[in-house]
């Protein structure tokens, strides 16, 4: 976020590398018998990034309504609303359950259960694919034979931020039971069942009578992933220093500003002792802009004055990414994330 007051660390050395490039020039001169403008195309693979999933098997709480009369009840395993008649008699033929182990005597129990969910273990599924395009402006020359350069470079890259979770996890909850009862004597309908609000159809006493206890260890199993784009442009000077005729490092580092853009989805199985299993599923799309900075170095072989090959490193600091979707959460972990890259350069 923009405001996180430890990124503006970042700026403040970009400023201080800039001096120092300024510095190390005084005692050269602008090259003009040389190419001072360079592009490079790089593709990157990037590590060290980290997530992790909270709200793993989260279930949200369901409008159940109150235990009073002629009132609409929604539950994880059915329905009972209001009918056509305004639940004359205190009946209504406006309901469906979906299991026939929901009848108990002249019965027909009906849940819903909610959970907060418990947080999963940091997920790491490195690397991530990527490209780097570079811009390198030379400004001017240092070192005593004045074969060492310097100048300014400007990037953009993308970054494809895959992150998966599969493993199983343990989360406690809480079980509403609302039990509506029937005339004795009488059958339901089959599970499953679906009564409709002009009916007529089989009829339930429409007032429940309301149990609610906690469930420990509940079982979640299923599937969390992340699938991000990360787009990020960094700025700041460069030193480039000659190892030999053909051979050169760079060391560069600035600021980098990035945007995530990313979808989270779940599909989960909450099993319960003595319940039939809760399926839950959802996704969700967001997006933030990220403060940070980078240092790289960079080994560049020159063929000729135009084209030249290289090899590159870089560290980026990004500080956390986080996105919700139905209870769920990722926080995305890319403060310590560091790339290495090759491509080709072309000099003008």
């Amino acid at each position: 976020m923009w405001n996180r007051p430890a990124n503006w660390k970042w700026i403040v050395a970009s400023i201080v590398l800039g001096a120092a490039a300024t510095g190390l020039a005084e005692d050269g001169d602008l090259i003009s018998n040389t190419n001072k403008n360079r592009l490079t195309l790089k593709g990157r693979a990037a590590f060290n990034i980290d997530g992790r999933f909270k709200g793993v098997g989260a279930l949200p709480r369901t409008a159940i309504g109150g235990t009073g009369s002629a009132l609409d009840h929604f539950y994880n395993d059915g329905y009972v609303r209001v009918d056509i008649s305004d639940n004359a008699g205190g009946q209504t033929w406006f309901w469906g359950y979906d299991n026939a182990s929901q009848v108990s005597g002249n019965n027909i129990l009906f849940h819903n259960t909610t959970s907060a969910g418990a947080d999963g273990k940091d997920v790491n599924c490195d690397p991530h694919p990527g490209f780097d395009l570079l811009y390198n402006r030379e400004f001017g020359v240092f070192g005593k034979q004045k074969q060492h350069r310097w100048g300014l470079e400007a990037s953009f890259c993308w970054t494809g931020v895959g992150i998966t979770d599969k493993g199983a996890a343990r989360a406690n909850a809480t079980r509403v039971t609302d039990s509506y009862s029937f005339v004795a004597g009488t059958t339901p309908p089959a599970a499953p069942f679906r009564g409709t609000f002009e009916g007529p159809n089989f009829v339930l006493n429409d007032t429940p009578t309301r149990t609610t206890m906690p469930v420990s260890g509940a079982t979640v199993r299923g599937r969390r992933e992340f699938d991000g784009n990360l787009f990020v442009g960094h700025v700041g000077p460069y030193a480039e220093f000659m190892l030999s005729e053909k051979l050169q490092l760079a060391i560069s580092g600035g600021l980098a500003l990035g945007a995530m853009s990313g979808d989270l989805s779940f599909n989960e199985t909450v099993s319960f002792t003595g319940a039939s299993p809760i399926r839950h599923r959802a996704s969700d799309g967001d997006g933030d802009f990220l403060l940070g900075g980078f240092i790289g170095a960079n080994l560049r072989y020159q063929f000729n004055p135009r084209w030249s090959v290289n090899l590159g490193v870089q560290f980026e600091s990004l500080g956390d990414y986080s996105q919700k979707a139905a209870g769920h959460k990722v926080e995305v972990d890319l403060s310590t994330m560091f790339s290495v890259s090759a491509g080709v350069s072309y000099s003008f």
